[in-house]
């Protein structure tokens, strides 16, 4: 058995092409297909660069109908973008309900390894701006429709060792016909993107003839004349796929800046796996040089089977040369979509800015047409009214909107008093004002975002009850965006997780954990030298990745501040919860050094500092015998307390009788007490203290 995941025989026939020389690989043959491909998608990249254009401030009038305005119109063209304004309401909601990421064991065996990852996680998402990343995948995926996160390695070595970066939408093509939010349905994904060729050559230094002659042109004369040689072929083959690939040489090859489009294909194939089952709905593929594997097949501790599976593979591409075509361990893609919305019949996506379109458009020609009525002027004058030998209709038509305008008019003509008028009609204005307005409340309506939600209170909400209604509805209509947002988010941060996970499986690594007198050491893919078991298995253990309920922003933070002050004046005569609250509230605090001063509250208190799970363990561990000891202690006295009840009821009872006797010493009353006492005593006794009574009695009788 093998630890490696063996790829299926493609069927294809442009898999084996001979003008690839790679029948093992994604071919040059797949690669036109996949072109092809994309090129017959919908083209919701228009409608998605047009959304992102209405965005951005001064590119909302095409040129056609700025010259419209400013010729036939005779005004200057101007435009107002309220899409702006909204649409930043809503991605500043992103980073106000932002929350934290926590790194989750299924089993407690395994919490030193979460503890670690959990660490680690933290220094990657501060190092490698995680949150940036993600936040402007979110802006792409809101306004276009769909934003793209890239998940990956640095691969520049003096670089963070982890990559994680936003990706414009039109590098990114992706197979349409998958239906799954994260694309796992997807048969493949590709990434085109420019590289200059002194950068390329850098990068991959063994492709430079290659990369220098698909720039420069094939001088097939100075090959080597021996045609059975590696390089004459290798000349020769990449000649031929140049001179006969359907790919434009003017859409991957730019001579003037000296440049190669590279298309970086991920594509999933059908393979055959070999898997370990070790639980009910658990299966992990079998690993050779995992020794808990080996010694669990090999003592029968686990079922195992041959399972059909799939492989994501990578085919680097520069142009129509094939430079790398290699399997990985992976079980996504490194490129996360961000979706917004997609269409039902061709799954194309769309984001808020597409509906909002309209009404920006209306808003911006009804204040066009109202500015131009406030300038126009009509003009109404006789035939004869002017002065032919000084100015004409041409010139008057040309000044009369100046304030300087001069007209010269015919002494001659035959209307004497109204030859010439000017006027302004502005009986329509009301009306226009009204549809802007109109146009303007429809860019929130649309995209059902509220004014309450950007800061401003409609006309007539004076409520705090009704502000926050309307806020929760307009949280409620972008449920749908933002669960695909948190989808998305959660998905970068598990290719994250991968990644640290891959570089965590050295034997007997030790990582250092906490701070001060909490530091620790953890060893992780160890064995225990009494048992033999294995100890922090990384590659083994069930960690998750999770979103905190709490949001992390500032606004958030300040009121649980304020919620923990009041919980502190609630119980200041509580010691115990005081020394679990006080720490809580200074690390929240803006406090320099909060972080050692809470540390040091919670050492003189008694209470283990954060991080430091030993002590937390052996505090778990007082607590509980402190409480069973109280309990012991409190159950003792309930005891006692009810033995004295009883000793003092039967004393009592005792003492009563003995007076009644005495008092009663005549013959008959002796006799009729000595009967009652005979029974008494022959009588079953109830319990052992109504056995005390009975002998009390039986004294007093005597």
């Amino acid at each position: 058995m093998k630890m490696t995941t063996r790829p299926l025989k493609p069927l294809e026939r442009y898999a084996e092409s001979a003008r690839d020389h790679a029948p093992k690989g994604y071919s040059l043959g797949a690669l036109e297909a996949l072109i092809s491909d994309c090129q017959g998608q919908p083209d919701w990249r228009t409608r998605a660069d047009v959304s992102h254009a209405y965005y951005d401030m001064g590119k909302q009038l095409t040129p056609e109908r700025e010259r419209f305005i400013r010729v036939e119109m005779g005004i200057e063209p101007r435009q107002t973008n309220l899409i702006h304004g909204v649409i930043n309401g809503v991605l500043g909601q992103e980073a106000k309900a932002r929350s934290d990421i926590r790194i989750e064991a299924d089993d407690e065996d395994f919490q030193d390894v979460a503890d670690v990852m959990s660490k680690a996680m933290k220094e990657a998402q501060r190092e490698a701006n995680v949150d940036m990343a993600v936040s402007n995948g979110y802006a792409g995926q809101v306004k276009g429709g769909l934003g793209w996160v890239e998940v990956s390695r640095s691969m520049d070595p003096l670089d963070y060792t982890y990559r994680v970066a936003d990706i414009h939408r039109n590098q990114i093509w992706w197979d349409m016909r998958a239906e799954r939010l994260d694309l796992s349905d997807a048969r493949w994904i590709v990434r085109k993107r420019w590289q200059d060729l002194d950068e390329a050559i850098a990068l991959m230094p063994q492709h430079k003839r290659i990369l220098e002659n698909a720039i420069n042109g094939w001088d097939l004369v100075n090959l080597p004349e021996d045609e059975d040689s590696v390089m004459y072929r290798s000349y020769n083959a990449a000649y031929n796929r140049e001179r006969r690939t359907t790919i434009r040489r003017d859409e991957w090859c730019d001579t003037g800046r000296r440049r190669i489009k590279f298309y970086e294909v991920w594509y999933r194939v059908p393979a055959e796996t070999v898997v370990l089952h070790v639980g009910p709905t658990k299966r992990i593929a079998y690993d050779e040089t995992n020794p808990l594997h080996v010694q669990a097949v090999s003592r029968g501790r686990v079922k195992i089977s041959k399972v059909g599976t799939r492989q994501i593979r990578m085919a680097l591409f520069a142009g129509p040369h094939r430079l790398l075509d290699a399997g990985t361990a992976r079980r996504h893609f490194p490129y996360v979509p961000f979706f917004a919305f997609r269409d039902d019949q061709d799954r194309s996506p769309y984001g808020l800015i597409e509906g909002m379109i309209s009404p920006q458009d209306e808003y911006n020609e009804r204040r066009q047409m109202v500015n131009w009525m406030v300038q126009a002027r009509q003009l109404v004058l006789d035939a004869d009214a002017l002065d032919e030998k000084t100015n004409n209709l041409h010139d008057i038509r040309r000044t009369f909107r100046r304030p300087d305008f001069v007209a010269v008019l015919n002494p001659n003509r035959q209307n004497k008093g109204a030859g010439f008028k000017m006027g302004n009609d502005l009986s329509l204005q009301r009306e226009q004002v009204e549809v802007m307005q109109d146009a303007k409340n429809l860019i929130q309506e649309i995209p059902r975002i509220y004014s309450t939600q950007l800061g401003n209170a409609p006309t007539g909400v004076t409520s705090g009850v009704a502000i926050n209604s309307l806020t929760e509805q307009g949280v409620v209509a972008m449920g749908e965006l933002n669960d695909n947002y948190r989808f998305s988010r959660k998905m970068v941060f598990e290719q994250l997780l991968d990644l640290i996970i891959e570089d965590h499986l050295e034997e007997d690594l030790k990582v250092s954990m906490g701070m001060g007198d909490s530091r620790r050491v953890v060893v992780l893919n160890s064995w225990d030298p009494q048992t033999g078991a294995p100890l922090n298995r990384v590659k083994d253990a069930p960690v998750k990745v999770g979103l905190s309920d709490v949001p992390s922003s500032p606004a958030f933070r300040m009121q649980e501040q304020q919620q923990i002050a009041q919980m502190l004046a609630a119980l200041g005569t509580n010691p115990a919860a005081m020394n679990i609250l006080a720490p809580v509230y200074i690390e929240g605090s803006g406090i320099e050094n909060r972080k050692a001063i809470a540390d040091n509250l919670r050492r003189a208190t008694g209470v283990p500092v954060e991080g430091d799970r030993q002590a937390q363990q052996a505090a778990q561990k007082a607590q509980q015998a402190a409480m069973q000891q109280q309990q012991q202690v409190q159950q003792a006295a309930i005891e006692a307390d009810m033995a004295e009840k009883a000793s003092k009821i039967r004393l009592n009872d005792a003492s009563a009788t003995l007076k009644y006797a005495q008092a009663h010493d005549t013959g008959q009353s002796m006799a009729m007490g000595l009967q009652q006492l005979e029974r008494d005593m022959t009588a079953p006794p109830e319990d052992p203290e109504q056995e005390q009574i009975n002998a009390a009695l039986a004294e007093a009788a005597q």
